[in-house]
């Protein structure tokens, strides 16, 4: 059986290269986001170059009697270039509202993220992507910070199409 399982994967893995590698078009999706602003993704494919849509993001935290609760927001915007294989390129722009409470404070940061990425769809359903944020322009509080370490992992399913 352990034998078994690596072969099985591997071959759902060649069938999914293999189909054909369509991004989504005029389709609305749901994914989710990891890293720096994890959260839920709300996407819809305008046609396969250009997608917008918003990011919802919620933590709570409660240590020693201590708590603390995080709220983001965050429409974006994608242009993805065409390519003849599954892997897309593409920019990546965001606007950012986050609220913050820490024991009945609160306060509250809105910021510009600009950046770019990778998107491989194995069909017009089903994709990842991973991408980087080179400009954070913070808005409230000012601030510029040029990086490439704040990175993000992601999965996406359209449907309707």
């Amino acid at each position: 059986m352990k034998r078994f399982l690596p072969a099985f994967v591997a071959l759902i893995a060649a069938t999914l290269a293999a189909q054909a590698q369509s991004p989504p078009n005029g389709q609305f999706g749901i994914g989710l986001a990891l890293g720096t602003g994890s959260g839920a993704q709300f996407t819809y494919a305008i046609n396969p170059n250009i997608h917008i849509g918003g990011r919802l993001g919620f933590a709570s935290l409660s240590q020693s009697g201590q708590s603390q609760s995080q709220f983001a927001f965050a429409p974006f915007f994608r242009y993805l270039f065409s390519t003849t294989s599954g892997v897309m390129p593409y920019l990546h722009a965001e606007f950012e509202y986050s609220s913050t409470s820490t024991g009945g404070v609160s306060s509250s940061t809105t910021a510009l993220f600009l950046g770019g990425g990778v998107a491989y769809y194995w069909n017009a359903t089903f994709g990842i992507r991973g991408e980087i944020h080179l400009l954070d322009l913070g808005l409230d509080p000012s601030y510029t910070q040029f990086s490439i370490v704040p990175a993000r992992i992601g999965v996406d399913w359209f449907f309707g199409r």
